[in-house]
Protein backbone atom coordinates (compact mmCIF):
# COMPACT_ATOMS: atom_id res chain seq x y z
CA UNK A 1 0.00 0.00 0.00
CA UNK A 2 1.05 3.30 -1.02
CA UNK A 3 2.40 5.49 2.15
CA UNK A 4 1.29 8.63 3.02
CA UNK A 5 3.92 11.10 5.15
CA UNK A 6 2.48 13.57 6.96
CA UNK A 7 3.57 16.40 8.97
CA UNK A 8 4.38 15.62 12.78
CA UNK A 9 1.15 16.33 14.94
CA UNK A 10 -1.15 16.74 11.87
CA UNK A 11 -3.70 14.53 10.69
CA UNK A 12 -5.07 13.07 7.70
CA UNK A 13 -5.47 15.79 5.46
CA UNK A 14 -8.71 15.57 3.05
CA UNK A 15 -6.72 17.40 -0.03
CA UNK A 16 -3.16 18.05 -0.91
CA UNK A 17 -2.97 22.03 0.06
CA UNK A 18 -0.24 22.86 1.64
CA UNK A 19 -1.14 25.36 4.19
CA UNK A 20 0.84 27.90 5.60
CA UNK A 21 0.27 29.88 9.06
CA UNK A 22 0.33 33.44 6.71
CA UNK A 23 -2.90 31.69 4.56
CA UNK A 24 -0.97 31.05 1.44
CA UNK A 25 -2.33 27.49 -0.08
CA UNK A 26 -0.08 25.64 -2.46
CA UNK A 27 -1.29 22.35 -3.96
CA UNK A 28 1.20 20.23 -4.08
CA UNK A 29 2.02 16.61 -3.84
CA UNK A 30 5.29 14.59 -4.22
CA UNK A 31 5.29 10.32 -5.33
CA UNK A 32 7.67 8.46 -5.83
CA UNK A 33 10.44 5.80 -4.40
CA UNK A 34 14.12 6.50 -2.96
CA UNK A 35 16.63 4.57 -1.94
CA UNK A 36 16.09 5.51 1.91
CA UNK A 37 13.42 3.77 2.56
CA UNK A 38 12.88 0.96 -0.89
CA UNK A 39 15.19 -1.95 -1.75
CA UNK A 40 18.22 -0.50 -4.30
CA UNK A 41 17.54 -3.11 -6.44
CA UNK A 42 13.74 -1.98 -6.91
CA UNK A 43 15.16 2.08 -6.97
CA UNK A 44 17.34 0.78 -9.61
CA UNK A 45 14.45 -0.54 -11.76
CA UNK A 46 12.46 2.63 -11.49
CA UNK A 47 15.91 4.96 -12.35
CA UNK A 48 14.42 6.44 -15.44
CA UNK A 49 16.43 7.44 -18.79
CA UNK A 50 15.71 11.10 -20.39
CA UNK A 51 13.22 9.50 -23.18
CA UNK A 52 11.57 7.87 -19.71
CA UNK A 53 11.33 10.97 -18.05
CA UNK A 54 9.84 13.02 -20.93
CA UNK A 55 6.99 10.01 -21.30
CA UNK A 56 5.60 10.38 -17.64
CA UNK A 57 5.65 14.11 -18.04
CA UNK A 58 3.79 13.53 -21.17
CA UNK A 59 1.45 10.95 -19.28
CA UNK A 60 0.79 13.21 -16.19
CA UNK A 61 -0.24 16.15 -18.54
CA UNK A 62 -3.24 13.76 -19.74
CA UNK A 63 -4.65 14.14 -16.41
CA UNK A 64 -7.18 16.41 -16.23
CA UNK A 65 -6.49 17.02 -12.48
CA UNK A 66 -3.09 17.64 -12.57
CA UNK A 67 -1.81 21.19 -13.75
CA UNK A 68 1.87 20.99 -12.96
CA UNK A 69 4.85 18.44 -12.59
CA UNK A 70 7.84 17.99 -12.57
CA UNK A 71 9.77 14.33 -13.06
CA UNK A 72 13.11 13.93 -10.81
CA UNK A 73 14.75 11.21 -11.24
CA UNK A 74 18.44 11.02 -10.30
CA UNK A 75 20.39 7.65 -9.41
CA UNK A 76 18.63 7.23 -6.25
CA UNK A 77 15.19 8.54 -6.48
CA UNK A 78 12.32 8.32 -9.04
CA UNK A 79 9.60 11.08 -7.87
CA UNK A 80 7.32 13.19 -9.35
CA UNK A 81 6.16 16.67 -8.21
CA UNK A 82 2.82 17.89 -8.75
CA UNK A 83 0.15 20.77 -8.88
CA UNK A 84 -3.54 19.09 -8.17
CA UNK A 85 -6.81 19.49 -7.84
CA UNK A 86 -7.65 16.15 -6.99
CA UNK A 87 -5.61 14.27 -4.48
CA UNK A 88 -7.06 10.81 -4.39
CA UNK A 89 -7.06 10.22 -7.77
CA UNK A 90 -4.13 11.84 -8.88
CA UNK A 91 -2.14 9.74 -6.57
CA UNK A 92 -4.22 6.84 -8.33
CA UNK A 93 -3.11 7.79 -11.72
CA UNK A 94 0.54 8.36 -10.66
CA UNK A 95 1.03 4.89 -9.56
CA UNK A 96 -0.73 3.19 -13.11
CA UNK A 97 1.51 6.09 -15.08
CA UNK A 98 5.10 4.56 -13.16
CA UNK A 99 3.95 0.78 -13.20
CA UNK A 100 3.54 1.50 -17.09
CA UNK A 101 6.69 3.24 -17.89
CA UNK A 102 8.90 0.83 -15.65
CA UNK A 103 6.61 -2.27 -16.10
CA UNK A 104 6.94 -3.32 -12.15
CA UNK A 105 4.18 -5.18 -10.76
CA UNK A 106 1.95 -2.32 -9.07
CA UNK A 107 1.69 -4.78 -6.25
CA UNK A 108 5.74 -4.45 -5.64
CA UNK A 109 5.46 -0.39 -6.56
CA UNK A 110 2.72 -0.28 -4.07
CA UNK A 111 4.74 -1.46 -1.12
CA UNK A 112 7.33 1.41 -1.23
CA UNK A 113 5.63 4.45 -2.94
CA UNK A 114 5.52 6.99 -0.91
CA UNK A 115 3.32 10.62 -0.88
CA UNK A 116 4.43 13.88 0.70
CA UNK A 117 2.17 16.59 1.05
CA UNK A 118 1.05 19.72 3.15
CA UNK A 119 4.50 21.56 4.31
CA UNK A 120 5.95 17.87 4.65
CA UNK A 121 6.09 17.78 1.11
CA UNK A 122 7.38 21.66 0.62
CA UNK A 123 10.40 20.60 3.58
CA UNK A 124 11.09 17.30 1.35
CA UNK A 125 12.35 18.69 -1.47
CA UNK A 126 14.38 21.35 0.26
CA UNK A 127 16.39 18.70 2.26
CA UNK A 128 16.69 16.83 -0.72
CA UNK A 129 18.25 20.21 -3.32
CA UNK A 130 20.36 20.60 0.12
CA UNK A 131 21.92 17.05 0.14
CA UNK A 132 20.39 16.22 3.53
CA UNK A 133 18.44 13.24 2.19
CA UNK A 134 21.37 11.87 -0.30
CA UNK A 135 23.26 8.70 0.63
CA UNK A 136 26.65 11.07 0.84
CA UNK A 137 25.23 13.87 3.10
CA UNK A 138 25.79 17.19 1.02
CA UNK A 139 26.81 15.68 -2.24
CA UNK A 140 26.77 17.93 -5.24
CA UNK A 141 25.09 16.37 -7.65
CA UNK A 142 21.64 16.41 -7.00
CA UNK A 143 21.56 19.71 -6.73
CA UNK A 144 22.27 19.97 -10.60
CA UNK A 145 19.96 16.88 -10.99
CA UNK A 146 17.04 19.02 -9.41
CA UNK A 147 18.03 21.95 -11.41
CA UNK A 148 17.89 19.89 -14.36
CA UNK A 149 14.62 18.41 -13.94
CA UNK A 150 12.81 22.02 -13.30
CA UNK A 151 14.50 22.78 -16.88
CA UNK A 152 13.21 19.56 -18.07
CA UNK A 153 10.17 20.18 -17.21
CA UNK A 154 9.91 24.37 -18.39
CA UNK A 155 11.34 22.66 -21.75
CA UNK A 156 8.52 19.93 -21.77
CA UNK A 157 5.56 22.94 -20.90
CA UNK A 158 4.83 20.87 -18.07
CA UNK A 159 6.22 23.49 -15.35
CA UNK A 160 3.93 26.37 -14.01
CA UNK A 161 4.03 29.00 -11.61
CA UNK A 162 3.71 27.02 -8.58
CA UNK A 163 6.57 24.54 -9.25
CA UNK A 164 9.32 26.95 -11.07
CA UNK A 165 8.99 29.21 -7.81
CA UNK A 166 9.12 26.38 -5.31
CA UNK A 167 12.11 24.68 -6.75
CA UNK A 168 13.97 27.92 -7.73
CA UNK A 169 13.63 28.75 -4.07
CA UNK A 170 15.05 24.98 -3.49
CA UNK A 171 17.55 25.67 -5.14
CA UNK A 172 19.34 28.54 -3.66
CA UNK A 173 18.44 27.00 -0.62
CA UNK A 174 20.66 23.91 -1.11
CA UNK A 175 23.46 26.25 -2.74
CA UNK A 176 23.24 28.33 0.72
CA UNK A 177 23.72 25.47 2.50
CA UNK A 178 26.88 23.93 0.81
CA UNK A 179 28.02 27.53 1.03
CA UNK A 180 27.02 28.33 4.57
CA UNK A 181 27.89 25.00 6.34
CA UNK A 182 30.62 22.32 6.38
CA UNK A 183 27.98 19.44 4.95
CA UNK A 184 29.69 19.46 1.46
CA UNK A 185 33.40 19.49 2.71
CA UNK A 186 35.89 16.61 1.93
CA UNK A 187 34.17 13.51 0.46
CA UNK A 188 30.76 15.46 -1.20
CA UNK A 189 30.13 13.07 -4.18
CA UNK A 190 30.05 9.39 -5.25
CA UNK A 191 32.69 10.51 -7.48
CA UNK A 192 34.96 11.59 -4.75
CA UNK A 193 34.14 7.77 -2.84
CA UNK A 194 35.01 5.89 -6.42
CA UNK A 195 38.40 7.94 -6.69
CA UNK A 196 39.24 6.61 -2.63
CA UNK A 197 38.37 3.28 -3.64
CA UNK A 198 40.47 3.28 -6.14
CA UNK A 199 43.64 4.51 -4.33
CA UNK A 200 42.80 2.97 -1.77
CA UNK A 201 43.17 -0.82 -3.65
CA UNK A 202 45.80 0.51 -5.83
CA UNK A 203 47.53 1.51 -2.48
CA UNK A 204 48.02 5.16 -3.72
CA UNK A 205 50.56 4.02 -6.65
CA UNK A 206 48.42 5.65 -9.20
CA UNK A 207 52.15 6.66 -11.07
CA UNK A 208 51.99 2.82 -11.90
CA UNK A 209 48.52 2.17 -13.27
CA UNK A 210 46.61 2.64 -16.01
CA UNK A 211 42.59 3.78 -14.86
CA UNK A 212 39.92 2.92 -17.59
CA UNK A 213 36.52 5.75 -17.48
CA UNK A 214 33.75 4.07 -19.29
CA UNK A 215 30.98 7.19 -19.35
CA UNK A 216 31.75 10.85 -20.60
CA UNK A 217 28.90 12.23 -18.54
CA UNK A 218 28.64 14.30 -15.26
CA UNK A 219 29.88 11.25 -12.72
CA UNK A 220 32.63 10.18 -15.34
CA UNK A 221 34.23 13.53 -15.24
CA UNK A 222 34.04 14.12 -11.71
CA UNK A 223 36.10 10.63 -10.95
CA UNK A 224 38.66 11.77 -13.62
CA UNK A 225 38.72 15.31 -12.22
CA UNK A 226 39.30 13.98 -8.26
CA UNK A 227 41.70 11.12 -9.52
CA UNK A 228 43.72 13.67 -11.72
CA UNK A 229 43.75 16.71 -8.87
CA UNK A 230 43.95 14.26 -5.47
CA UNK A 231 45.65 10.98 -6.25
CA UNK A 232 48.40 12.34 -9.29
CA UNK A 233 50.82 11.93 -10.54
CA UNK A 234 48.96 9.59 -13.07
CA UNK A 235 50.21 7.07 -15.16
CA UNK A 236 47.67 6.41 -17.85
CA UNK A 237 43.84 7.13 -17.94
CA UNK A 238 41.53 6.54 -20.63
CA UNK A 239 38.50 7.76 -21.40
CA UNK A 240 35.33 5.68 -23.01
CA UNK A 241 32.01 6.90 -24.46
CA UNK A 242 29.30 5.83 -27.21
CA UNK A 243 30.23 9.63 -28.76
CA UNK A 244 33.97 9.42 -28.85
CA UNK A 245 34.39 13.26 -29.35
CA UNK A 246 32.99 14.13 -25.29
CA UNK A 247 35.58 11.22 -24.63
CA UNK A 248 38.36 13.22 -26.32
CA UNK A 249 37.30 16.13 -24.88
CA UNK A 250 37.56 15.40 -21.40
CA UNK A 251 40.45 13.66 -21.58
CA UNK A 252 41.54 17.02 -23.29
CA UNK A 253 40.45 18.65 -19.84
CA UNK A 254 41.77 16.26 -17.35
CA UNK A 255 45.31 17.10 -19.44
CA UNK A 256 44.95 20.29 -19.67
CA UNK A 257 43.35 21.15 -15.46
CA UNK A 258 45.88 18.30 -13.77
CA UNK A 259 48.54 20.04 -15.77
CA UNK A 260 50.64 16.26 -15.34
CA UNK A 261 53.33 16.25 -18.20
CA UNK A 262 53.53 12.61 -17.52
CA UNK A 263 50.07 11.85 -17.59
CA UNK A 264 48.88 9.69 -20.53
CA UNK A 265 45.42 10.38 -21.60
CA UNK A 266 43.02 8.81 -24.32
CA UNK A 267 39.55 9.56 -25.37
CA UNK A 268 37.61 6.75 -27.49
CA UNK A 269 34.54 5.23 -28.84
CA UNK A 270 33.07 2.11 -26.96
CA UNK A 271 34.09 -0.55 -29.99
CA UNK A 272 36.35 -3.36 -28.79
CA UNK A 273 35.82 -3.35 -25.50
CA UNK A 274 37.80 -6.51 -24.44
CA UNK A 275 40.91 -4.52 -25.96
CA UNK A 276 40.40 -1.19 -24.44
CA UNK A 277 40.33 -2.33 -20.68
CA UNK A 278 43.44 -5.13 -21.32
CA UNK A 279 45.40 -4.50 -18.49
CA UNK A 280 43.47 -2.01 -16.77
CA UNK A 281 44.17 -1.56 -12.72
CA UNK A 282 40.80 0.02 -12.24
CA UNK A 283 38.03 0.99 -13.80
CA UNK A 284 35.07 3.02 -13.17
CA UNK A 285 31.50 2.68 -15.19
CA UNK A 286 29.14 5.27 -15.40
CA UNK A 287 27.02 4.92 -18.41
CA UNK A 288 22.91 6.27 -18.53
CA UNK A 289 20.37 3.58 -19.97
CA UNK A 290 18.94 0.43 -18.97
CA UNK A 291 21.84 -1.49 -20.27
CA UNK A 292 24.85 -3.72 -19.63
CA UNK A 293 28.00 -2.37 -20.66
CA UNK A 294 30.71 -5.17 -19.16
CA UNK A 295 29.18 -8.55 -19.12
CA UNK A 296 31.18 -11.87 -17.86
CA UNK A 297 32.76 -12.28 -21.23
CA UNK A 298 33.96 -9.24 -22.39
CA UNK A 299 35.97 -9.38 -18.77
CA UNK A 300 37.20 -12.77 -19.60
CA UNK A 301 38.56 -12.02 -22.62
CA UNK A 302 40.35 -8.70 -21.61
CA UNK A 303 41.68 -10.75 -18.48
CA UNK A 304 43.04 -13.72 -20.53
CA UNK A 305 44.33 -11.31 -23.47
CA UNK A 306 46.49 -9.23 -20.84
CA UNK A 307 47.72 -12.59 -19.08
CA UNK A 308 48.65 -13.83 -22.48
CA UNK A 309 50.38 -10.35 -23.48
CA UNK A 310 52.16 -9.76 -19.66
CA UNK A 311 52.49 -13.88 -19.08
CA UNK A 312 51.01 -12.60 -15.20
CA UNK A 313 47.39 -12.15 -13.66
CA UNK A 314 46.58 -8.37 -12.53
CA UNK A 315 43.97 -7.88 -10.53
CA UNK A 316 41.21 -5.62 -11.57
CA UNK A 317 39.08 -2.99 -9.62
CA UNK A 318 36.02 -2.28 -11.55
CA UNK A 319 33.56 0.16 -9.73
CA UNK A 320 29.76 -0.01 -10.99
CA UNK A 321 28.14 3.98 -10.55
CA UNK A 322 25.43 3.16 -12.93
CA UNK A 323 21.56 2.93 -12.06
CA UNK A 324 20.50 0.92 -13.41
CA UNK A 325 23.58 -1.52 -13.37
CA UNK A 326 26.41 -1.23 -16.05
CA UNK A 327 28.33 -4.42 -14.79
CA UNK A 328 26.51 -8.00 -14.82
CA UNK A 329 27.11 -9.14 -11.27
CA UNK A 330 28.35 -12.40 -12.46
CA UNK A 331 31.39 -10.57 -13.57
CA UNK A 332 32.32 -10.80 -9.24
CA UNK A 333 33.10 -14.91 -9.10
CA UNK A 334 35.81 -14.30 -11.85
CA UNK A 335 39.01 -14.78 -10.32
CA UNK A 336 41.18 -11.72 -10.04
CA UNK A 337 38.40 -9.39 -9.86
CA UNK A 338 36.81 -7.30 -7.31
CA UNK A 339 33.65 -5.23 -8.36
CA UNK A 340 32.03 -2.41 -6.28
CA UNK A 341 28.67 -1.30 -7.26
CA UNK A 342 25.94 1.56 -5.83
CA UNK A 343 25.00 -0.72 -2.67
CA UNK A 344 28.43 -0.96 -1.20
CA UNK A 345 29.55 2.94 -2.37
CA UNK A 346 26.41 3.97 -0.49
CA UNK A 347 26.92 1.70 2.85
CA UNK A 348 30.51 2.72 2.53
CA UNK A 349 29.67 6.53 2.91
CA UNK A 350 27.25 5.71 5.46
CA UNK A 351 30.45 4.47 6.97
CA UNK A 352 32.52 7.44 6.78
CA UNK A 353 30.08 10.08 6.74
CA UNK A 354 28.36 10.19 10.08
CA UNK A 355 30.26 12.91 11.16
CA UNK A 356 29.00 15.30 9.15
CA UNK A 357 25.54 14.32 10.21
CA UNK A 358 26.79 16.79 12.85
CA UNK A 359 26.06 19.58 10.31
CA UNK A 360 22.49 18.80 9.57
CA UNK A 361 21.41 21.07 12.12
CA UNK A 362 22.65 24.18 11.20
CA UNK A 363 21.65 23.04 7.56
CA UNK A 364 17.93 22.73 8.86
CA UNK A 365 18.02 26.53 10.61
CA UNK A 366 19.18 27.41 6.80
CA UNK A 367 16.17 25.46 5.80
CA UNK A 368 13.88 27.11 7.72
CA UNK A 369 14.53 30.15 6.82
CA UNK A 370 14.34 29.60 3.37
CA UNK A 371 10.89 28.21 3.60
CA UNK A 372 10.05 31.56 5.67
CA UNK A 373 11.51 33.26 2.64
CA UNK A 374 9.11 31.26 -0.20
CA UNK A 375 5.82 31.35 2.13
CA UNK A 376 6.45 35.26 2.08
CA UNK A 377 6.79 35.53 -1.51
CA UNK A 378 3.96 33.54 -2.03
CA UNK A 379 1.98 36.04 -0.21
CA UNK A 380 3.67 38.94 -2.33
CA UNK A 381 2.62 37.15 -5.03
CA UNK A 382 -1.36 36.54 -3.75
CA UNK A 383 -3.96 37.77 -5.08
CA UNK A 384 -4.39 40.61 -2.72
CA UNK A 385 -1.22 42.63 -3.88
CA UNK A 386 -2.10 41.36 -7.76
CA UNK A 387 -5.68 42.98 -7.42
CA UNK A 388 -4.21 46.37 -6.19
CA UNK A 389 -1.33 46.59 -8.26
CA UNK A 390 -3.94 46.19 -11.47
CA UNK A 391 -6.57 48.66 -9.63
CA UNK A 392 -3.73 51.06 -9.62
CA UNK A 393 -2.15 50.41 -12.86
CA UNK A 394 -5.89 51.59 -14.41
CA UNK A 395 -6.51 54.22 -12.34
CA UNK A 396 -2.96 56.10 -13.18
CA UNK A 397 -3.92 55.45 -17.07
CA UNK A 398 -7.31 56.62 -16.53
CA UNK A 399 -5.82 59.46 -14.64
CA UNK A 400 -3.27 60.23 -17.17
CA UNK A 401 -5.36 59.95 -20.40
CA UNK A 402 -8.34 62.48 -18.76
CA UNK A 403 -4.77 64.82 -17.60
CA UNK A 404 -4.36 64.86 -21.08
CA UNK A 405 -7.81 65.59 -23.07
CA UNK A 406 -8.32 68.31 -20.28
CA UNK A 407 -5.01 70.07 -21.24
CA UNK A 408 -5.85 69.56 -25.14
CA UNK A 409 -9.54 71.26 -23.92
CA UNK A 410 -7.86 73.99 -21.73
CA UNK A 411 -5.46 75.34 -24.76
CA UNK A 412 -8.26 74.83 -27.72
CA UNK A 413 -10.26 77.26 -25.50
CA UNK A 414 -14.32 76.92 -25.26
CA UNK A 415 -14.86 80.06 -27.60
CA UNK A 416 -17.02 81.78 -25.25
CA UNK A 417 -17.32 85.36 -23.73
CA UNK A 418 -18.64 84.67 -20.68
CA UNK A 419 -15.67 82.90 -18.49
CA UNK A 420 -17.04 82.81 -15.34
CA UNK A 421 -19.95 80.73 -16.95
CA UNK A 422 -17.32 78.50 -19.19
CA UNK A 423 -15.53 77.78 -16.04
CA UNK A 424 -18.40 76.32 -13.87
CA UNK A 425 -19.61 74.07 -16.96
CA UNK A 426 -15.91 72.77 -17.63
CA UNK A 427 -15.73 71.83 -13.89
CA UNK A 428 -18.95 69.85 -13.95
CA UNK A 429 -18.00 68.09 -17.54
CA UNK A 430 -14.74 67.06 -15.74
CA UNK A 431 -16.15 65.90 -12.77
CA UNK A 432 -18.64 63.55 -14.80
CA UNK A 433 -16.12 62.13 -16.86
CA UNK A 434 -14.26 61.63 -13.79
CA UNK A 435 -16.93 59.75 -12.64
CA UNK A 436 -18.37 58.09 -15.60
CA UNK A 437 -14.90 56.75 -16.26
CA UNK A 438 -14.57 55.28 -12.72
CA UNK A 439 -17.44 53.31 -12.81
CA UNK A 440 -16.49 51.79 -16.28
CA UNK A 441 -13.08 50.43 -15.06
CA UNK A 442 -15.17 49.20 -11.51
CA UNK A 443 -17.27 47.46 -13.52
CA UNK A 444 -14.66 45.87 -15.73
CA UNK A 445 -12.54 45.02 -12.98
CA UNK A 446 -15.08 43.83 -11.04
CA UNK A 447 -15.08 40.16 -12.37
CA UNK A 448 -11.70 39.58 -12.41
CA UNK A 449 -11.05 41.13 -8.77
CA UNK A 450 -13.96 38.12 -7.43
CA UNK A 451 -12.32 35.37 -9.60
CA UNK A 452 -8.28 36.35 -8.20
CA UNK A 453 -10.07 36.03 -5.05
CA UNK A 454 -12.51 33.32 -5.07
CA UNK A 455 -9.71 30.37 -6.77
CA UNK A 456 -6.79 32.00 -4.46
CA UNK A 457 -5.20 28.80 -3.17
CA UNK A 458 -6.16 26.74 -5.93
CA UNK A 459 -4.37 25.80 -8.95
CA UNK A 460 -6.44 27.89 -11.48
CA UNK A 461 -5.73 30.92 -8.60
CA UNK A 462 -2.21 30.72 -9.19
CA UNK A 463 -2.44 30.68 -12.68
CA UNK A 464 -4.92 33.25 -12.71
CA UNK A 465 -2.28 35.63 -10.82
CA UNK A 466 0.32 34.97 -13.07
CA UNK A 467 -2.01 35.43 -15.86
CA UNK A 468 -2.80 39.21 -14.42
CA UNK A 469 0.82 39.70 -13.94
CA UNK A 470 2.22 38.77 -17.44
CA UNK A 471 -0.72 40.71 -19.44
CA UNK A 472 -0.46 43.47 -17.45
CA UNK A 473 3.12 43.76 -16.47
CA UNK A 474 2.86 43.87 -12.87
Amino acid sequence: MVKLLYPCGRGILASSLIKYSHGVKVPVVVFGINHEHAPLDLVEKVALSAQGMEGIASSITKNDDVYESIVLSTCLRTEIYAVTSQFHETIDAFADIMTHATGIDKDLLDQYLEVRFDDNALQYLFEVAAGLRSAVPGETEVLGQVRRALNDAIKYGTAGPILRSLFQHAIAVGREVRLSTAIAQGTTSFAHIAAELIASNLQNNLSKSKIVIIGAGEMGEGVATVLANKYGPLHELIILSRTPQKARDLADRITTNADQTHLKTNGAGMANLPEQIMGADAIVVSVTGNSIILNRSTIETALSNAKQATNSGRQMLIIDLGMPKNVDPLVADLEGISLFNMGYIINHAQRVLKDRRDEYEAAGKIIEKGIDTYHKNQIERGATPVVTALRDKIESIRNDEIAKARSRHGNNGLGNDNLSSTHNEDDKYWEDVDRITKRIVAKILHQPTISLKESMGTPRGAHLIEAVRDLFDL
